[in-house]
């Protein structure tokens, strides 16, 4: 593939430059629900705990055994071992400086619920009887950033401070994952976990590199329509530079992946190393954007939605034959 220099500004609001994901939001109102429940934790010492416990239990109901045994893994409060687990998991904040840094980057008086509101104003738009997660913000101690059930999104703020944030290098996390750990990516992380659990993978479609194209693409696809405004690179997780590469290219690795007939491709890893996540796609060197074909599955989810405006969105997410979108979509970057 030849090294070609192009440049040009990354578009906002289309899809193939054909697409337009604007839509009148203007009239919708709707409700964040967020609560800090970070805030309320980092209030609990080891020395009161036992007085506290009991008054954040009583506040935050179910989510807080949730919290306490399944998120930060302190068992039941019930348990002999209890105190002793707390200790160690506030000793273990407390000296990475995560209640302090969450204070700092997430102050108690910044209201985070407008940076969820243009998403949940186009998620009423598009699905009007739907309702959405209630967001919890918590400290989990560097674990997963992101803790869903069905209906609750928990958010560990610590994973959220800024890619050059000290801490994430010397607990080795790669530098394409610590581009998605700002603040701005909070919204696209709900909508991306939102789609994910909402619209799964049908058991109809065949686990093979077409179909995996397409259910990313159609992933990006619900993205873009929840966050119009926000830039692709973002949505995409992406530098600008591998953003630009991956339109820059489209047509090529759709090429590629035709001319060695890996549309087909079953092999999980053959799969996973054209539409995964990672710093780059191995099959086009490390200046690629990851995932290339993904970026060719929303491709072809463009087409589709261009070539069959009739499609909503609901419509589209619920399609259970994913080769239906491909041989309607009539793709061709």
């Amino acid at each position: 593939m030849k090294k070609l220099l192009i440049i040009f500004s990354v578009l906002l609001v289309s899809c193939g430059g054909k697409t337009d994901f604007n839509v009148d939001i203007s009239n919708i109102s709707v409700n964040v629900e967020l609560e800090r429940f970070d805030m309320d934790f980092n209030t609990i010492k080891p020395e009161n705990i036992y007085d506290s416990l009991p008054k954040l239990r009583k506040k935050y109901g179910d989510f807080f055994d949730l919290y306490v045994e399944g998120i930060a893994g302190l068992g039941s409060i019930e348990n002999h071992d209890f105190l002793s687990n707390y200790e160690d998991f506030y000793n273990y904040c407390k000296l990475n400086s995560i209640f302090s840094d969450i204070e700092k980057n997430f102050p108690k008086n910044e209201n985070l619920k407008p940076i969820f509101e243009d998403g949940f104003k186009h998620f009423k738009y598009y699905f009007p009887n739907d309702s959405l997660p209630k967001i919890y913000t918590i400290i989990s101690g560097f674990q997963e950033s992101i803790f869903p059930t069905d209906n609750i999104i928990a958010f560990s703020l610590e994973k959220y401070f800024g890619q050059n944030y000290p801490s994430y290098a010397q607990l080795g996390i790669e530098n394409y994952k610590r581009r998605r750990m700002t603040k701005e990516v909070l919204p696209v992380d709900f909508f991306r976990t939102l789609g994910t659990l909402k619209f799964p993978k049908s058991e109809k479609s065949e686990d093979n590199l077409l179909n995996e194209m397409i259910y990313k693409g159609r992933l990006q696809f619900f993205l873009k329509s929840m966050l119009p405004q926000t830039p692709d690179s973002l949505l995409w997780g992406y530098s600008d530079y591998q953003y630009r590469w991956a339109e820059t290219y489209e047509s090529n690795v759709w090429t590629y992946l035709i001319d060695r007939k890996l549309l087909f491709e079953t092999n999980p890893l053959a799969i996973r190393n054209l539409t995964g996540e990672g710093p780059f796609t191995n099959a086009f060197g490390n200046q690629s954007a990851p995932g290339a074909a993904s970026f060719c599955g929303f491709g072809i989810v463009c087409s589709f939605m261009q070539k069959n405006p009739q499609i909503t969105l609901k419509e589209l997410m619920e399609i259970t034959d994913l080769n239906e979108i491909y041989s309607k979509a009539r793709y061709n970057p």
